[in-house]
């Protein structure tokens, strides 16, 4: 049954489900939301972890709060709530959300088992045109309507009713919120350096996507990590929003990669008793 739990002197109200000796923490994109990943939770299937989601400051039910709207300010966030788990922890986030994990994964490294990356914008940045960014800043104070026919283009295949959901809670997002993390993600994160984070990696890409393309999938995500240590898969028949549009081909991804975790935990465990 699930719960809520609030970190002390803070807007953060975090979501947990499910029990085990471990977590498996989703963060979630640009202007949704945490039951963005109520479909792929509810799919997953093993044992030994629970689920914990949270929102974005300034999305979700935390649209009041105050900026900074930095990457940082996100992870110190995402930190508080991990923390607070306190358990060995896989993050997974999507789009915006990677580079809030990847870096909440390197600051935590003796509790962060593994990353999950879905269409994960790169830490440097999406880097599109000005004339094409100007599209995603122009959905600052946009009625749902246009929203959700901007989500429909990107992601064809996503159940309607979901499209609706996701744009209410999209239109009450701040106009100066949601022009100032359309800049963050385009703009990425100013760290040069590769990733600190030397545990295993899994990356999750949609097939159509046209913004997390394969190329800038390879040359700017994988390239930040471990090679023996990253593996990359396509899920068919959907764009940025994979965990929308094919919830069920997600979930199955990501249940593997949280058994092959528990099953390298056991392998350690008996050499260390040997």
């Amino acid at each position: 049954m699930a719960t809520s739990a609030m970190i002390p002197n803070s807007d953060i109200v975090f979501r947990r489900d499910g029990v085990g000796d471990r977590a498996v923490v989703f963060m979630h994109g640009w202007i949704d939301d945490l039951h963005v990943w109520d479909p792929v939770i509810a799919e997953l299937s093993g044992s030994g972890f629970e689920t914990v989601q949270l929102d974005l400051a300034g999305f979700g039910d935390r649209t009041p709060a105050n900026g900074p709207f930095t990457f940082d300010r996100f992870a110190a966030d995402l930190l508080a709530v991990v923390d607070a788990v306190d358990k060995p922890f896989v993050l997974v986030g999507h789009s915006m959300a990677a580079p809030i994990v990847e870096l909440v994964a390197e600051a935590r490294p003796e509790g962060a088992l593994g990353l999950v990356l879905l269409a994960p914008i790169p830490m440097a940045g999406a880097r599109l045109p000005d004339e094409v960014i100007e599209n995603f800043r122009s959905l600052a104070g946009a009625e749902a309507s246009a929203i959700q026919a901007m989500r429909q283009q990107a992601g064809p295949s996503a159940p309607e009713a979901e499209l609706v959901r996701i744009a209410t809670v999209a239109a009450k997002a701040r106009p100066e919120v949601v022009r100032a993390t359309a800049d963050l993600w385009n703009n990425g994160h100013p760290i040069e350096r590769p990733s600190g984070f030397s545990n295993p990696v899994l990356i999750l890409a949609g097939s159509d996507d046209p913004i997390v393309t394969s190329k800038v999938v390879a040359s700017a995500v994988v390239a930040r990590f471990d090679s023996a240590k990253t593996t990359t898969t396509e899920i068919e028949k959907c764009s940025h929003w994979p965990h929308i549009e094919q919830p069920s081909l997600v979930a199955a991804q990501i249940s593997r990669f949280l058994a092959s975790r528990l099953a390298t935990e056991a392998v350690g465990a008996d050499a260390r008793h040997s």
